[in-house]
């Protein structure tokens, strides 16, 4: 078995030199003769992010926080080793800095991608609204058509309903045009990783890079 492994790195370099290739996996465009439900942005985008809101909920042991945006649903994210979490209370607006990592690994054909369980189906991501949340989440699908050089049917490993995913992207592309019949694609989504928060001033302006 073999396998080809695409990546997005957690820094801001790599974020910036891969943003072009690794943006979202399936994106809205018009598909003709599609009789298969056509995946759309059910594959977040991997890199560095910046998010301001009022700390919801925060529990330094279990390294974990909720950050609720203004009009926004709160969020949970997951704290990084070594983050300093002393200068944040729940109640506080903070602006935190986080990260995600999205790697996609394709199988030689009709061989499965070891060691990597599934903690969703390819059905289960493709009907949640928003696809996948801001937890962890590992996908494995397995190509069953080639639609075209940007196109292929997607069904889950396991058996399932097809999906038709449409690649819009060139860098992914070029990428997925190695694709053949029978190859398995598991998706792997990191969480929302913090990896730095600090208090906003009054009214969450002015200070620590809050504005």
């Amino acid at each position: 078995m073999f396998s080809r492994k695409f990546s997005m790195a957690a820094t801001a370099t790599a974020a910036l030199a891969c943003a072009a290739a690794l943006a979202p996996v399936v994106l809205p465009a018009p598909v003709a003769a599609q009789s298969n439900p056509t995946l759309t942005n059910v594959v977040p985008d991997g890199g560095n992010y910046t998010a301001q809101g009022k700390i919801a909920a925060l529990d330094p042991a279990a390294l974990t926080l909720t950050l609720a945006p203004e009009n926004k649903p709160p969020v949970p994210f997951t704290v990084a080793p070594g983050v300093d979490l002393s200068g944040v209370s729940v109640g506080d607006v903070a602006s935190v800095h986080y990260t995600r990592s999205v790697t996609f690994v394709v199988g030689s054909p009709n061989t499965a991608v070891a060691g990597v369980p599934a903690t969703a189906t390819v059905g289960q991501v493709a009907q949640t609204p928003g696809g996948i949340g801001p937890g962890a989440a590992v996908i494995v699908g397995r190509v069953v058509k080639l639609d075209g050089p940007n196109s292929f049917d997607v069904v889950n490993a396991n058996g399932g309903g097809i999906y038709t995913v449409v690649v819009t992207n060139p860098a992914r592309q070029a990428a997925f045009k190695l694709l053949k019949v029978g190859d398995s694609v598991t998706v792997s989504v990191s969480p929302l990783i913090v990896t730095s928060v600090a208090k906003c001033g009054v009214l969450g302006l002015g200070l620590f890079g809050c504005g």
